[in-house]
């Protein structure tokens, strides 16, 4: 695996401010754009100053008010260079019409906004999409169906706009191995509100044009993370909106689908679509959308010419790319300076695919990576998979009391020839409180991020298995594989594992963590239940990291049954989790050496010198 070393960049973007454009460029407010099914959509178009027209367009399609405060400085060098910005309004959102839902009909209204951005007299037919999270999203289904407009996007933290990919069935990043990903229902409640206010129908556009200029419209969310933690607990699950007191949102219907439904691919990309569009692509390791996408991309790299696709791949949070510091840290874990110039690379990437300018910096490999501990940026070919590139085995060991920090559990080399079997109890009652992670939106105790996980490793139902110092550094990135052999007396519960980095004065770092819901070990289209005491074995999803452990450093395993609220409590019963009541206790076993060698399994690359 090809690897290369990176000097920092010292760009970095300023935070957010009021968008002012550049001098003598003409903005035209709320232009009303049909859709096929005549639903019109509201549209912010800025015209540059300079060159005289007509121009290359960038599109954002965004649910969110504005686009422009947030990227101002990126929108401003835009417009400088040339380009031509179109926002629209999702169908449904401030005053756009149409009945609102998450990527409702991405590929159709993307689309017909390319077609009439082509036709307009102010444009050259080229345009390329942009944005971040919801406007990245919704970028995915529309590159699928190959535009000829469509030259270039720009899509950072994008993994909702995926369905379904290699192992991850996601369905949009709101299952993981089965399990309900709980952990971002505020965002339901504060963005995805199925009634919005209208203008009258039968307006004319202009009448519309006008009458949306007249009104502002604000999305406001009354919930603290004090009334999201007051209602984490609640069953049914299906009603924790009800008990929290909120208008309607898409959060039931979601739940009612299940892990596998038709639904989920309409307006999300799936493994038999392909883009063509060449892309530029971001994510963050400490976001729920990295996996999922990073996995679309390398299909997707695969599948067109060399140099077409790129990655930026961080040890940060969800759509902070440009935030950083010289001195930054992923929650508490300080990570050295891991500033980056998007716009730069982001302007580059446009002029060349746009402009036909050959003078326009391309990214020299197809996959940029910030490695977390030894804090630096590295450029990789591809992006490395455990048992299938360069890997390290660590096998779970031990004298059957691998129960909290002080227990018998190691990682250790060579598979254990004698059969060991690690028992806790996993009550629903009392589950394991989330410690940063990937998303933190559900109560006032959970952040995003690295944090030390020794609050939760005195905890008898978490079992902690762990190497021994390393005397040399080691590299990790790409996919992690894990396999464990497990048993219960319950018909389902959740087996959840967690990677962590252990500094010489203890501190554990969270590095990664998966689940799998057992119920749906065989696959999630069918519930298959457990028979009592009998042993079995899973792979759960597969866990992606960029983090060298440094010389002195150990690697640590945790496995427990629930990691809280990032996602749902398994009830530990055959009933629908998400509309029933009952719990119960479960007696869980994890199995190791002899015939079961429960591993972990590290994808492990060669740092170059500095």
């Amino acid at each position: 695996m090809a690897a290369m070393a990176l000097g920092a960049c010292a760009a970095n973007k300023p935070p957010s401010m009021k968008f002012t454009a550049p001098a003598g460029v003409e903005t035209i407010a709320h232009a009303q754009v049909k859709m096929r099914d005549g639903v019109r959509l509201g549209a912010t178009i800025l015209k540059p100053a300079a060159p005289d027209g007509p121009w290359p367009t960038v599109l954002v399609r965004t649910p969110y008010k504005s686009e422009f405060d947030a990227n101002g400085p990126f929108f401003r060098r835009l417009l400088e260079k040339g380009y031509a910005i179109v926002q629209v309004h999702e169908r449904g959102r401030f005053l756009s019409e149409g009945r609102p839902g998450m990527l409702r009909r991405a590929g159709e209204d993307g689309w017909d906004t390319l077609d009439w951005i082509a036709l307009q007299p102010w444009s050259d037919g080229n345009v390329a999409t942009y944005g971040c999270s919801s406007s990245a999203e919704n970028q995915l289904k529309l590159a699928s169906l190959n535009h000829p407009a469509h030259k270039a996007m720009i899509a950072y933290s994008a993994g909702v706009g995926v369905a379904e990919i290699g192992p991850f069935r996601e369905q949009g990043n709101f299952w993981r191995g089965g399990a309900w990903q709980q952990g971002w229902f505020n965002y339901f409640i504060g963005a995805l509100q199925t009634h919005w206010p209208q203008l009258p129908p039968g307006l004319s556009d202009e009448e519309r044009q006008r009458a949306s200029t007249a009104f502002s419209i604000d999305n406001n969310n009354p919930f603290s993370q004090d009334d999201y933690a007051r209602v984490r607990m609640h069953l049914p699950m299906i009603e924790m909106d009800t008990a929290l007191g909120t208008t309607e949102t898409e959060i039931k219907a979601y739940l009612a689908r299940g892990p596998v439904d038709p639904y989920w691919s309409l307006d999300r990309v799936v493994d038999a679509d392909q883009i063509r569009v060449p892309g530029l692509w971001a994510e963050a390791l400490y976001d729920i959308s990295a996996r999922s996408t990073v996995a679309f991309f390398e299909k997707t790299r695969r599948e067109n010419p060399d140099g077409s696709h790129a990655m930026v791949i961080t040890n940060g949070k969800h759509c902070a790319f440009g935030g950083e510091t010289a001195k930054q840290k992923i929650g508490d874990r300080p990570i050295g300076d891991p500033r980056f110039d998007y716009d730069g690379r982001q302007i580059a990437w446009l002029d060349w695919w746009m402009k036909g300018d050959e003078a326009a910096a391309k990214p020299a490999h197809p996959v940029t990576v910030y490695m977390a501990g030894a804090n630096r940026w590295m450029e990789f070919d591809a992006v490395p998979w455990a048992g299938r590139d360069p890997s390290r085995t660590f096998f779970l060991s031990g004298g059957g009391a691998a129960n909290t920090l002080k227990g018998d559990g190691m990682l250790v080399a060579e598979a254990p020839v004698a059969p060991v079997a690690d028992r806790f109890t996993y009550d629903p009652a009392n589950p394991v409180i989330a410690h940063g992670g990937e998303i933190s939106g559900m109560g006032p105790d959970q952040k995003d991020g690295a944090f030390d996980q020794r609050v939760n490793e005195g905890r008898p139902d978490v079992l902690v298995y762990t190497s021994a110092p390393f005397t040399e550094d080691l590299a990790v990135f790409g996919y992690i594989e894990i396999e464990l052999f497990v048993a219960s007396d319950a018909p389902d519960t959740d087996f959840t594992v967690k990677l962590v980095d252990v500094a010489p004065d203890d501190t554990a770092w969270n590095i990664a963590d998966s689940i799998q819901r057992m119920r749906y070990r065989d696959g999630e289209a069918k519930a298959v239940f457990m028979a009592p005491g009998e042993v079995y074995r899973i792979t759960l999803p597969p866990m992606l990291a960029a983090n060298v452990f440094l010389r002195g450093h150990r690697v640590r395993l945790e496995v427990s049954s629930s990691n809280f609220p990032s996602y749902a409590r398994n009830l530990n019963t055959a009933a629908d989790p998400y509309t029933s009541i009952s719990t119960r206790i479960a007696a869980n076993e994890v199995h190791h050496g002899g015939r079961r060698p429960s591993k972990l399994v590290l994808p492990v690359v060669k740092l170059p010198p500095r």
